[in-house]
């Protein structure tokens, strides 16, 4: 939570009312983490989501809970909207890394429709990464430019030279966020 704190900050200069909440990643399932966070939503008006990684799945599952008229913009940053190669790989530490991990291997996405969404994804891993990681094209160290896009619209997608662990922290990604959520475009 503290890695969003920045952002939040100027989420709320651009006259939002931020809401940083918490999650046991690595203990329990994406299904039971939207649920534990739901729970601790405002109970009322529009509610916009910005969320890093995880987050930004957990974003979408969160508005699909929420009625039509409460449902806001999202802002993913760097999310596995499909997955990544990089979850796969790391599937021997499954143990370790809980069970949210194990949904985030490359799968075919998430029904977006009627959702307003951005998304930003990283462009800073050099291509050598890939053996590693597993990860074709370009990427953020973690999750891929294709994934991190998902269904986003095609106007609605950015492209910014980051890495996936501090891109919240980019003044760039900070500015794109706040533009998209008050206009609904990174332009």
């Amino acid at each position: 939570m503290a890695s969003m704190r920045r952002l939040a900050k100027h989420v709320g200069e651009g006259g939002f009312a931020p809401v940083l909440i918490d999650y046991p990643s690595s203990k329990t399932t994406i299904e039971v983490l939207a649920e534990g966070i739901f729970a601790q939503l405002p109970k009322a008006g529009k509610l916009h989501f910005v969320g890093h990684s995880l987050g930004g799945v957990l974003s979408v599952r969160l508005a699909k809970m929420l009625p039509d008229a409460r449902r806001g913009r999202i802002v993913q940053l760097g999310a596995p909207n499909f997955g990544s190669e990089i979850a796969q790989r790391a599937a021997i530490f499954g143990k370790l890394m809980g069970p949210a991990l194990a949904e985030l291997v490359p799968h075919s996405g998430e029904d977006t429709v009627g959702l307003d969404i951005g998304a930003i994804a990283g462009t800073a891993a050099i291509p050598a990464y890939g053996l590693i990681t597993g990860i074709e094209g370009e990427n953020d160290g973690k999750v891929s430019v294709a994934s991190a896009w998902g269904n986003a619209p095609e106007g609605k997608r950015l492209a910014l030279p980051v890495a996936h662990s501090i891109m919240m922290q980019d003044r760039r990604v900070i500015d794109a966020t706040v533009r998209f959520l008050k206009t609904g475009t990174f332009a």
